[in-house]
């Protein structure tokens, strides 16, 4: 059974499960290999390494997440409206991946060097945000400044709203699981980034 085409999967789910909620330090191969109703030896065998193994937990992840973050940028529509795609895009996928807040606040947390595969989607979806931007400015549809940096600012909201669920659960009531305040959540956060990024028409002198 260890050892079975789907061992390694059951592993990956685990090591997703385990790490999203006790970080890499905090999860033993011991645990993995329990939670995957796994030999101890199956981590190696597989992975070569907990370590190995981490770095696909966070592929598994983020590697379908910026296709689809790339494939907003290059869609058809204004800048602004790719953008929009982007954000969307950024919401769609907490919510396919739920364990990915947790995952995010465990690596920003962690006093190692962020995982390779954590760093190149950061820098592809970056680039792909801060291109569409530029796009932006060059017709004049898009206020001016460092494209990174209003790229950045535009990935902090809904990355604040997924990274402070709890809280918003908690301290204000609201349900991020209820369909209709979800959609009122990710229209706020839309219009929010769309206002914040578009440029403003010269007042008459």
């Amino acid at each position: 059974m260890n050892h079975a085409p789907d061992c390694a999967a059951r592993l990956l789910a685990a090591a997703r499960a385990l790490f999203a909620r006790r970080g890499y330090d905090g999860t033993s191969v011991r645990a993995i290999t329990a939670k995957a109703k796994a030999n101890l030896g199956a981590v190696t065998y597989h992975f070569g390494s907990k370590e190995a193994l981490y770095h696909k937990v966070i592929e598994s992840i983020t590697e379908p997440f910026v296709d689809r973050v790339a494939a907003a940028a290059a869609g058809a529509g204004a800048p602004l409206d790719r953008i929009e795609a982007i954000v969307r895009t950024v919401f769609e996928q907490m919510e396919r991946h739920p364990e990915m807040p947790a995952l995010i606040i465990r690596v920003l947390a962690s006093e190692r060097r962020m995982p390779p595969p954590a760093a190149r989607t950061m820098q592809r979806n970056i680039r792909a945000l801060s291109e569409t931007i530029r796009a932006g400015q060059r017709d004049g549809s898009i206020r001016t400044g460092d494209p990174i940096l209003l790229s950045m600012s535009v990935v902090a909201q809904p990355l604040h709203l997924a990274l402070t669920g709890r809280l918003l659960e908690q301290g204000l009531g609201l349900d991020r699981h209820d369909p209709a305040t979800r959609a009122r959540l990710v229209r706020h956060v839309v219009e929010t980034v769309r206002a914040a990024l578009a440029r403003q028409p010269k007042a008459p002198s």
